[in-house]
């Protein structure tokens, strides 16, 4: 063929749609060599210098891959959902980042829902994903006893709980061990000399709230005994609002409190706006620790001492579970805990 019909071959394929053959032909290669080579799970199988020559043709030829010829092929659409509570809440962003960073190097695309604490929108949520055809759900909304989680399994989508765990066998999750974390938190204060330390927590019907209150309420009985009474007052989902509502309960009613664990850190910010209104020095007058160390816990005044979550790598591990699952795969050990760590700051002092 001579260069004028080639080029103009080239230009035909460009103004209509080049296909995988039109590639393949071009490299001089089977098209299955062209499909290994833009297959992100399969491109170890073929060597570097085949992969340039076929991106060179790719782009030279203009083609793009047809997803939805993919999927009626493979049966994957190549897309997953991932489904937080409060994206506002600087928890989240690591998590979903980590998963998308994971997804994205086998060639996924990762669609993220925020919920809002709205259970119907969770369930619209869902819905949309499933009726969508992802491959996979990661949820970080579970609630315990969560009529949702049938859904999906009745669905047939593998699913990954990551942050909170519904305690459901079927539902691999990943989580922190929040119960250790506010054990760890009780210890720290005692061992500044405090014995009036309460607890600001978050909801009950999810395992984040609940086990961050039990861990509390066991460290607590260990270190003063049945005597000293469990000090604690809930708010409806783990905000700044709900912090300085509860905060506000808690301080009418316990006036002489020296310390408060909070469940999480954004309800320790409210804790600390309610100080803040009320003229109570921290840690001067009550010492605070949070848990979750988000972003900028260092910058506030006074600046929170916090339980460290691992935020990243629960969403690299949430990811690989569901990856497994999408593969096939029998995840034989599906509850995976891991640590956190007590990060010292300026809102907790030792009292006499």
């Amino acid at each position: 063929m001579d260069r004028a019909k080639k080029t103009k071959t080239k230009a035909t394929l460009r103004n209509s749609r080049a296909t995988i053959i039109d590639v393949a032909e071009q490299a001089g290669v089977h098209w299955s060599t062209v499909s290994r080579a833009l297959n992100p799970a399969k491109r170890h199988l073929i060597s570097s210098e085949m992969i340039e020559r076929i991106s060179a043709c790719v782009e030279e030829l203009g083609y793009r891959q047809n997803a939805m010829a993919s999927a009626l092929r493979t049966q994957k659409t190549r897309t997953i959902g991932v489904i937080v509570s409060n994206l506002g809440d600087p928890i989240h962003p690591p998590i979903v980042r980590a998963i998308e960073d994971r997804f994205g190097e086998i060639g996924y695309v990762a669609f993220v829902g925020n919920t809002d604490n709205d259970s119907e929108r969770e369930a619209a949520l869902i819905d949309r994903f499933i009726s969508q055809g992802v491959d996979g759900l990661i949820v970080a909304t579970f609630k315990l006893k969560d009529p949702l989680v049938d859904k999906c399994l009745q669905a047939g989508v593998p699913t990954v709980a990551v942050f909170r765990d519904p305690e459901r066998p079927e539902i691999p999750s990943v989580r922190v061990d929040d119960a250790k974390a506010m054990a760890q938190a009780v210890r720290h204060l005692a061992a500044l000399g405090h014995r009036r330390i309460a607890h600001v927590g978050g909801p009950q019907n999810v395992s984040t709230g609940r086990n961050r209150y039990r861990g509390f309420r066991r460290a607590h009985l260990a270190a003063f005994g049945a005597g000293n009474a469990v000090l604690a007052t809930f708010g409806n989902a783990f905000t700044v609002d709900d912090g300085r509502t509860a905060c506000d309960q808690l301080l009418d009613q316990h006036p002489t409190i020296t310390a408060i664990v909070a469940g999480n850190d954004m309800l320790a910010i409210g804790c600390l706006s309610a100080f803040h209104q009320r003229g109570v020095a921290c840690p001067g007058d009550i010492s605070l620790i949070g848990m979750n160390d988000m972003l900028f816990m260092d910058a506030v005044n006074p600046p929170l001492t916090t339980m460290r979550t691992p935020s990243r790598e629960l969403g690299l591990q949430a990811a690989n579970f569901l990856i497994d699952l999408i593969d096939g795969k029998t995840i034989e050990k599906g509850k995976r805990v891991l640590p956190s760590d007590l990060i010292v700051r300026s809102s907790s002092r030792t009292i006499g």
